[in-house]
C-alpha cells in the first residue's frame, strides 16, 4: 500500500509540473527577452494614389484555439507581431473570471505559426475605471516597451456602451503590465487615453491599432456615436510618455458592413493598409481590405472570402514590431468565428491563416458579391485539451474587512484555457506582497487585520504566475450598507472644459463622477440602471443658453460661437462648473 501511495504520489506531482510547465517556459525562457527586429526597412517610398493593394487567402487556415461545446469561451481580436528571427506573439481578448468580462491572452510562436504556451496578460484593475474588461489589443513595440491598447467601460448594466480606450506596457511580451494613470505608467488606477464623451448608449470608442511611422504614433479606434460607426485617429510623437500628448485627428473612415480596423503600413507602396472582416456574423463574411496615402482618410480596394471560414468576426494581421509589413514578409490573418448556430453565441474558435498580398494600377477591383468562404460545422475541443493552467486569480477582486475583524480567508483559484477554476494544489506556495503592513498582514492565504482603516493592492504569485486584488479595511458594518440610505460625498467633473463646433453633429454629453457614502462610485447623468435617476437627479443650468443648450441628459446642443459655463447640480446639493467652447453657428434644426 505505502508503494501505490507513493506512486500515486510521485504521478500527481509530474502532472502537476506538466500543467504547470508551460506558463513557467513562456515566463522564464522569455524573463529578458529583447525582440529581433527588422533592419530592412524601406524608407521614402511615395505613395501613389493608382496603385492599390490585393489581397488572397494562400493557404489553409490552423484553428489554434476552440472552446468546449458546453461552455463560452473565445479568442478574438487577436494583435499579432512577428519578428526578424522568425517567431512571433499573438494577444488575443479571452472571457473573463470573478465577474469580470474580458481578459488578455498572449501566446508565443518560435516558427511564427504554431502558437502554444498561453498565459494571461492583462486583467482590469479592481474598483477602477477599467474594472469590467480588458479586451480588443493593439499591440505595438516601440522605444523598448510594447504597448497595448485596450477596450474597457464602467457602465455594467447597459449592454457594453460608453466605451473607452486605455493602454498599458511592458518590456516583455507577456508582462508585467503597467497601465497608464493619466501623467505616468503604474502606480495608480487606470485613466483612459482616449474618453468617449457623446451619447451615453451607444458603443463609444475601442478596438484600437497602432501603427508608428517617422517617429509619430498612429492611434486607430472605433468611434460609434448616434451619427454612425466611425475610425478615428489620434496621434502622438512616440516617447516614454507618449499618451499625454494624443491629438484628435478626427474620422477616417466611416464603416459600412466592416467590422473595427486592424491598420499596418505596407512599405513597398508608401501606404497605409486596413483590414476588417465585413458582414460579420454571416455565411457571407470575409475580409475587406483598406487603404490610405497619409493614414488620414481610407477608401476600401478589396473584399475576399474563398478559403476562410465562414461567420467570422474580429480579425488582426501579422505586422512587425512597428506595425509595418513588407509584400516579401509571410503574412497571415487571426479571426474568430462559429458555424452560426445561434446556441453557440460567445462560443468562437480562433483560425490563423496565411494571405498573399499583391500591388497593381489602375481602377480599383470591384469585389465579387458572391464570394463565400468554408463552413467549419464541428470545430468544438475536448476539455483536456484546454487542461493547461494560463493564470491564476482570487475569487474576489475587491474584498472587505472590519478593523475589528480579526481575519479572513482569501482563495485564489489556478485558471485553464476554458477558464475553468481550480484551487491552487499547494496553498502554503502563495506569496503575498505589495500591500500596506500597517493596514493587513497575510500568514499563508489569512489575512489579517491591525485595527486601522484604509485600502491597499495587494499581489499573489504562484507557480510563475501572478495576480492582484484590492483590499478595503471598513471602520465598521454600516459603512457596508447603503442601498437605501447612500448620500453623495463627493460630485466631480469627468471633463471640465468641451469645445465643440456648432456645424459637428456629433453632440458631447457632461458626466460627473460621484462617489457615495458606501464607497460605491459611478458616472452620473440622469441614467437610472448604473445610478436611480429618481434617488439621484441631476440638473445642468446653462449660463447663456444662446451659445449652448443641454438637455436633461447632459448633452450639449451648440446654437453659436460663443463661450458659456454649465453648473451641474446632483440631488439639489453638491455641484461643479464645465466651461463649453462653441466655434461658428449650428443648424438650427439642432436644438432640442
Amino acid at each position: 500500500m505505502k508503494t501505490t501511495r507513493y506512486k500515486l504520489i510521485l504521478i500527481t506531482a509530474a502532472l502537476a509540473a506538466v500543467i504547470l510547465l508551460p506558463a513557467f517556459l513562456f515566463s522564464g525562457c522569455r524573463k529578458e527577452f529583447s525582440p529581433a527586429l527588422f533592419t530592412d526597412t524601406l524608407e521614402g517610398v511615395v505613395p501613389d494614389a493608382d496603385t492599390h493593394v490585393r489581397a488572397a487567402s494562400a493557404g489553409e487556415p490552423v484553428i489554434i484555439y476552440a472552446p468546449p461545446e458546453d461552455v463560452s469561451g473565445y479568442r478574438y481580436g487577436p494583435s499579432i507581431m512577428y519578428y526578424a528571427d522568425g517567431s512571433a506573439d499573438a494577444w488575443f481578448s479571452t472571457n473573463g473570471y470573478a465577474g469580470e468580462w474580458d481578459w488578455l491572452t498572449v501566446k508565443h510562436s518560435d516558427s511564427g505559426f504554431d502558437f502554444g504556451g498561453e498565459r494571461v496578460m492583462l486583467v482590469p484593475t479592481p474598483d477602477s475605471y477599467d474594472k469590467f474588461s480588458c479586451c480588443d489589443p493593439g499591440v505595438i513595440y516601440s522605444g523598448g516597451y510594447y504597448y497595448c491598447a485596450y477596450t474597457s467601460t464602467i457602465v455594467s448594466t447597459n449592454g457594453g456602451v460608453n466605451n473607452n480606450v486605455f493602454v498599458a506596457r511592458s518590456k516583455r511580451p507577456d508582462g508585467p503590465f503597467e497601465k497608464w494613470t493619466g501623467s505616468g505608467w503604474g502606480g495608480g488606477d487606470p485613466v483612459p487615453i482616449v474618453y468617449y464623451d457623446e451619447h451615453d448608449l451607444k458603443y463609444g470608442a475601442g478596438e484600437p491599432s497602432i501603427v508608428e511611422v517617422n517617429d509619430t504614433l498612429y492611434v486607430y479606434y472605433t468611434w460609434a456615436c448616434p451619427d454612425g460607426n466611425f475610425t478615428k485617429l489620434s496621434t502622438a510623437p512616440a516617447g516614454a510618455n507618449w499618451p499625454a500628448e494624443l491629438v484628435d485627428r478626427g474620422i477616417v473612415y466611416e464603416k459600412n458592413a466592416q467590422d473595427s480596423l486592424d491598420v499596418a503600413y505596407l512599405e513597398d507602396a508608401g501606404k497605409f493598409i486596413a483590414f476588417a472582416t465585413q458582414n460579420r456574423f454571416s455565411e457571407n463574411s470575409g475580409i475587406a481590405v483598406l487603404e490610405s496615402e497619409d493614414g488620414t482618410a481610407f477608401y476600401q480596394t478589396d473584399f475576399f472570402a474563398t478559403g476562410l471560414y465562414q461567420y467570422c468576426h474580429n480579425m488582426g494581421i501579422s505586422r512587425r514590431p512597428d506595425g509595418h509589413i513588407k509584400l516579401s514578409d509571410k503574412l497571415y490573418i487571426g479571426y474568430a468565428f462559429s458555424n452560426g448556430e445561434s446556441g453557440n453565441w460567445g462560443k468562437w474558435a480562433t483560425a490563423f491563416q496565411p494571405v498573399s498580398l499583391e500591388l497593381y494600377k489602375g481602377p480599383v477591383d470591384e469585389p465579387d458579391p458572391s464570394e463565400k468562404g468554408i463552413l467549419c460545422d464541428n470545430y468544438f475541443w475536448d476539455r483536456e485539451k484546454l487542461s493547461r493552467t494560463i493564470g491564476i486569480s482570487p475569487t474576489e477582486r475587491i474584498i472587505e474587512m472590519y478593523s475589528e475583524e480579526d481575519r479572513r480567508a482569501v482563495t485564489i483559484c489556478r485558471l485553464d484555457s476554458a477558464l475553468a477554476a481550480e484551487a491552487v494544489e499547494n496553498p502554503k506556495k502563495l506569496r503575498f506582497y505589495g500591500y500596506d503592513k500597517s493596514l493587513v498582514n497575510f500568514r499563508g492565504a489569512m489575512a489579517y487585520t491591525k485595527g486601522k482603516t484604509g485600502e491597499t493592492t495587494v499581489k499573489v504569485s504562484y507557480g510563475g504566475f501572478e495576480t492582484e486584488f484590492r483590499l478595503y479595511v471598513r471602520k465598521n458594518f454600516s459603512e457596508f450598507q447603503g442601498a437605501f440610505t447612500k448620500t453623495v460625498e463627493e460630485f466631480t467633473p469627468v471633463c471640465d472644459r468641451f469645445e465643440l463646433s456648432a456645424a459637428d453633429q456629433h453632440f458631447r454629453q457632461i458626466r460627473g463622477l460621484a462617489r457615495f457614502s458606501d464607497n460605491t462610485w459611478a458616472e452620473v447623468y440622469n441614467e437610472g440602471k448604473m445610478v436611480d435617476a429618481k434617488r439621484f437627479p441631476v440638473t445642468y443650468e446653462t449660463a447663456d443658453e444662446s451659445v449652448a443648450v443641454v438637455n436633461e441628459r447632459g448633452i450639449i446642443f451648440p446654437v453659436s460661437q460663443g463661450e458659456t459655463t454649465v453648473k451641474v447640480t446632483i440631488c439639489g446639493e453638491k455641484s461643479f462648473t464645465v466651461t463649453v467652447v462653441v466655434t461658428g453657428s449650428a443648424p438650427d434644426s439642432v436644438h432640442p
